[in-house]
């Protein structure tokens, strides 16, 4: 297998775009919010090179979220070529799940399966990382393991999927208060 070693000047990257300045329309939030996931930058680097099958390698993945918080995300991975390498279930944290659809309702991927495409769930919490919430700004790495199956070139991507936390853009405040004054005569 000819994957070889990735630096940072060849590393897959989505983003950033500049989240929106002025006014919009309520019916273009949908596309803003699409362009935002698109503008969070995703690296894909550290791929172990010069293997032969069926020996494994690995490669790294740095997620770095700009201002908005984000809720529910998942990490889709893929490779570009599944007859030269494979992505391996597992072997991460407890707290990583991996699944063969983006739908949390789909079962787990079996420990040790190899796969070309796999979505990866955080099952953590506030105490125990990874979670399944971005904060702006933050800077998540994970480690990924993958099976050579054959010689030739191929490469692996990702992205993220996920749901802007409304609360945190449209937060619950308080309007200014409306005022009347009133009078009571004396009986």
């Amino acid at each position: 297998m000819s994957v070889r070693v990735i630096d940072e000047s060849e590393t897959t990257r989505t983003g950033p775009l500049p989240p929106p300045i002025g006014a919009f329309e309520l019916s273009e939030l949908p596309q803003l919010t699409s362009d935002y996931l698109h503008s969070i930058e995703v690296r894909v680097t550290r791929v172990t090179g010069n293997l032969v099958p069926p020996q494994q390698g690995s490669f790294s993945v740095r997620v770095t979220n700009g201002p908005i918080r984000l809720t529910g995300w998942t990490l889709h991975l893929t490779s570009t070529d599944p007859g030269v390498a494979k992505i391996v279930a597992g072997g991460v944290s407890p707290l990583i799940v991996f699944r063969t659809t983006g739908d949390a309702s789909t079962p787990t991927a079996p420990a040790g399966s190899e796969h070309a495409t796999l979505f990866v769930f955080f099952q953590g919490n506030e105490t125990a990382d990874p979670d399944s919430v971005l904060e702006p700004g933050e800077v998540r790495d994970f480690r990924f393991t993958f099976k050579a199956i054959g010689p030739g070139d191929g490469s692996f991507t990702a992205h993220l999927h996920g749901t802007v936390d409304v609360d945190s853009l449209f937060p619950r405040g308080r309007g200014t208060d409306g005022d009347a004054s009133v009078e009571v005569l004396r009986p």
